[in-house]
C-alpha cells in the first residue's frame, strides 16, 4: 500500500499533571595548590543563586504555584495541603501560608508601592470596598468586621492597575490617605466615606441606583428580571427599557424606575465603541433627556414611609448631582461595575478561606491579589508573572530600576509573561540579568 494523503481525524487536549522535584544545590569549593604548599591556604567558593527564603525548601516556582492556586483559583491552603500530599510533598498549610506572607511583604511590596505611585497620578479612578475578617488583631475581637478596599484605574486608555488595601474599618479617612495626591474623577457607590477624599469629583454608580429599584419590586416579579449592563453578553430587552410604556401599562413605580435605568444602560451599550469625546456628545444628546424625564417622574412618586421604594427614591434624589457627573467626561462609565467585579474576585476567595488569621496575612493577601488582578487586566499569564517576580526580586528589590522593570506593561515582563514559559530552563541559576 502507498500513502496517498493524510486525512484529519480529530484534535484532543492532553495534560501533564503537576509534579514536585527535589533540587539540591552543590557549591564548588576551590583551593590553590601553590598556596597550600606555602601554608597560606586560599579557598574560594563558587557563587550560589540567592535563596528565595533562607533555610526553606521554597523555590520561586513552588511559591508562585501556591499563590496562583489560592489567589487566582481560590483554593485555600488546607485544600492545597491535601494536593501536595498526593504529589509526595507533605507541606503543612502553615508553611505555605508563611511563604506567601514573607514573599508578599519582602519581594512584592516594592512592586505594589510603585504601582500605587502610578495609580494616584491618573485622573480617572474607581473605588469600592468589601468586608473581611481578621482573627488576631490587636485591640479587636475575632468577630470584628474589617474591610478590603479596592482602587483601580478607569477607561483612560493606559495600562490598567488594580490595587487592594486592607484596613480595619470603613471610615472615609482610609480612602483619603490611600488616594493622597490623586486629583480627578472618582467613580464609586453612594457611600458618604468617599466625601472625605479631597480634590476629586465623585461619580455615583447608576447600577447601585437601579439595584434599589430592583429590590423594591415584589419577589414574584423580581424573579423574571435580569440586571444586565453594557458588558453583558445579552442585551437589555427593549420592553424592559421603555419607561413610557411601563407608565401606560400602569406598572408599579419600582418597575418604572427600573425601566429608566435600563434605558440609560441600553443607550450606553450603543456608545461603547466610540471615542471619549464622541461618546460625551452623544450622551448629552441622547441621555440628558432621559435623565430630565426621570427626575420629573421621581418628583411625583410618593412612596410609603419605611418602604423599599422610599429607600430607592431617597437614594436617587440624594445623589442627583453625583449620578450625572459621568456626563462630564466621555471616559467615565455609567456604573462602577468595573470595581465591583474586582471585589467579586476577592469575595470568591473569601468564600473558600473564610478569614485571615493575622493582619500580616490580610496585608499580604491584599498585595498578592493586587498583582494577580493587575496581571489579568494586562493580559499576562498570572503564574508566569508571579514566578518572574519571585525569580528576580530577591536580587533587585532594593534597586528602583529593577522594580520598574517588574511593571506589568514593561517589555521585559511582556516578553516573559505573555506566553507559556519553560520553568525548567528559566531557573534561578540561569535566569540572566534584567536589561536596564
Amino acid at each position: 500500500m502507498e500513502t496517498i494523503a493524510w486525512q484529519f481525524v480529530r484534535e484532543e487536549l492532553r495534560i501533564t499533571p503537576a509534579k514536585v522535584e527535589r533540587i539540591q544545590y552543590m557549591c564548588e569549593v576551590l583551593a590553590c595548590p601553590v598556596c597550600r604548599e606555602e601554608d597560606t591556604g586560599t579557598i574560594v567558593k563558587a557563587p550560589v543563586p540567592t535563596a528565595l527564603l533562607a533555610y526553606s525548601p521554597a523555590s520561586p516556582s513552588m511559591a508562585a504555584f501556591v499563590m496562583y492556586q489560592k489567589f487566582l483559583n481560590s483554593v485555600p491552603f488546607y485544600r492545597q495541603e491535601m494536593d501536595w500530599l498526593q504529589m509526595g510533598a507533605p507541606l503543612a498549610r502553615e508553611t505555605t501560608s508563611n511563604w506567601c506572607i514573607k514573599c508578599a511583604l519582602t519581594y512584592f511590596e516594592p512592586v505594589y508601592d510603585r504601582l500605587h505611585e502610578y495609580l494616584v497620578k491618573r485622573d480617572l479612578l474607581h473605588a469600592d470596598e468589601t468586608v473581611c475578617q481578621v482573627l488576631h488583631e490587636e485591640g479587636r475581637t475575632a468577630t470584628s468586621t474589617s474591610y478590603m478596599w479596592i482602587y483601580l484605574t478607569g477607561n483612560d486608555g493606559l495600562p490598567p492597575i488594580i490595587l487592594y488595601d486592607y484596613q480595619p474599618g470603613r471610615a472615609g479617612n482610609y480612602a483619603k490617605n490611600f488616594l493622597e495626591g490623586f486629583c480627578g474623577l472618582l467613580e464609586c457607590d453612594g457611600y458618604t466615606g468617599y466625601n472625605s477624599v479631597e480634590n476629586v469629583i465623585l461619580v455615583c454608580c447608576l447600577a447601585h441606583c437601579r439595584r434599589y429599584f430592583f429590590e423594591a419590586v415584589p419577589a414574584a416579579r423580581r424573579k423574571k428580571i435580569k440586571l444586565l449592563d453594557i458588558n453583558s453578553p445579552e442585551e437589555i430587552p427593549e420592553d424592559a427599557a421603555d419607561p413610557e410604556k411601563a407608565k401606560e401599562d400602569k406598572r408599579i413605580p419600582a418597575e418604572i424606575g427600573l425601566c429608566y435605568c435600563n434605558k440609560l444602560f441600553r443607550i450606553e451599550r450603543t456608545l461603547k465603541a466610540m471615542f471619549p469625546e464622541e461618546r460625551k456628545n452623544k450622551r448629552l444628546e441622547l441621555e440628558v433627556p432621559v435623565w430630565d424625564s426621570f427626575w420629573s417622574w421621581l418628583a411625583t412618586v410618593e412612596p410609603l414611609g419605611g418602604s423599599l421604594l422610599e429607600k430607592a427614591v431617597n437614594y436617587a434624589a440624594n445623589h442627583k448631582e453625583l449620578l450625572g457627573n459621568y456626563l462630564l467626561d466621555g471616559r467615565c462609565e455609567i456604573s462602577n461595575n468595573r470595581a465591583e467585579r474586582c471585589a467579586k474576585s476577592y469575595a470568591t476567595g473569601r468564600k473558600n478561606f473564610l478569614f485571615h488569621d493575622t493582619v500580616n496575612g490580610a496585608r499580604s493577601s491584599a498585595i498578592i491579589y493586587s498583582l494577580v488582578e493587575t496581571a489579568k487586566a494586562n493580559n499576562l499569564n498570572v503564574f508566569q508573572y508571579l514566578y518572574t517576580l519571585l525569580l528576580y526580586m530577591p536580587d533587585y528589590r532594593q534597586e528602583p530600576a529593577g522594580v520598574e522593570a517588574m511593571m506589568p506593561w514593561n517589555d521585559f515582563i511582556k516578553e516573559r509573561c505573555s506566553k507559556v514559559m519553560d520553568t525548567e530552563t528559566e531557573t534561578p541559576e540561569n535566569r540572566g540579568q534584567i536589561p536596564f
